[in-house]
């Protein structure tokens, strides 16, 4: 898990709560390798999510206004 996270972070994501991450473009084929690479299967999943409630401070953190 901690590998995981490590890479995660790495690529831009933030933790939304303790066991969700959150990344604002499309990702499936980065958390498919992963998951490949690191033998996660069921334990990891993958969502699209077309909108989320109260996300103003997920947005801010990608998309800052100048």
């Amino acid at each position: 898990r901690d590998v995981v996270r490590f890479h995660l972070k790495k690529i831009g994501f933030i933790q939304l709560q303790k066991s969700v991450w959150v990344f604002p473009y499309d990702c499936e084929e980065i958390i498919l390798l992963l998951k490949t690479n690191f033998k996660f299967g069921k334990e990891v999943l993958y969502m699209k999510v077309a909108s989320l409630e109260n996300d103003r401070a997920i947005r801010q953190y990608y998309f800052p206004k100048k």
